[in-house]
């Protein structure tokens, strides 16, 4: 039975994609599927299916998802052809467009014995905030099983908001100080670049940087990379089976 794991926020800026990261660490045989304006996933290569989005925002809105309808034939094809576990990286200003259609197909994805599940990224900006309850609603009719991360970025999450998240697993993902240039690291896939070969990721960093600053990008960056899977862990425990 092929397990869909939609990681969601259309918020941009939330660490969705370091989750998707991070998961995708948690589970090396997954696949994935890219759904964005631009290519983020790049250091991944060939475990990753991209599919651009190019319909405007406000376009969208006005027709309602008729104007992206089209543009999600590729994905919701690679979903149906599955054979494995995927990991499906949903862009910003794209959830609720595409959630909906998935739940008008789930009795003919249920016929291929295709499961979803949902991951939704928590911040305490109020944008973001906001979404996650209406994402995770979209999701439920045609989910087995619905996540948040609270990632604490912009500061913790009020638990009395975290309340109303009590039918969905919940985790955290810590805010940490990193090294300027660990962070530069991050968001070009540090993840995978620490964990692959630490040695030569350290020895090549002190070349670059020197060695105080190399070991302290390696600290960082191995801390950020446990932290991450840790929060990703209850969603890729249920999308290993």
């Amino acid at each position: 039975m092929p397990r869909i794991l939609l990681v969601a926020q259309d918020k941009g800026g939330s660490g969705k994609t370091v989750l998707v990261r991070a998961l995708a660490e948690c589970l090396p045989s997954a696949h994935l599927i890219e759904i964005e304006a631009n290519r983020r996933l790049v250091e991944l290569e060939d475990r990753v299916s991209f599919f651009p989005v190019r319909a405007e925002r406000g376009e969208i809105n006005r027709t309602g998802g008729a104007a992206a309808r089209a543009e999600f034939d590729g994905p919701l094809n690679a979903i149906a052809a599955a054979q494995g576990p995927v990991i499906v990286d949903v862009g910003a200003n794209t959830a609720g467009s595409l959630l909906p259609l998935i739940g008008e197909a789930q009795a003919r994805y249920a016929r291929r014995a295709v499961e979803f599940g949902l991951l939704v990224v928590l911040t305490s900006e109020p944008g973001a905030l906001a979404n996650a309850p209406v994402l995770l609603d979209l999701a439920k009719p045609f989910t087995t099983a619905r996540f948040a991360v609270e990632n604490q970025i912009e500061g913790p999450v009020d638990p009395k908001v975290l309340k109303a998240f009590k039918d969905v697993s919940l985790s955290w993902l810590e805010k940490l100080s990193l090294d300027e240039r660990a962070n530069d690291l991050l968001q070009k896939g540090g993840l995978r670049f620490i964990g692959e070969d630490l040695t030569a990721a350290e020895d090549s960093l002190t070349d670059r940087f020197g060695f105080a600053e190399a070991g302290r990008i390696v600290e960082d960056l191995t801390r950020f990379r446990a932290k991450a899977m840790q929060a990703a862990g209850p969603a890729a425990r249920w999308l290993e089976g």
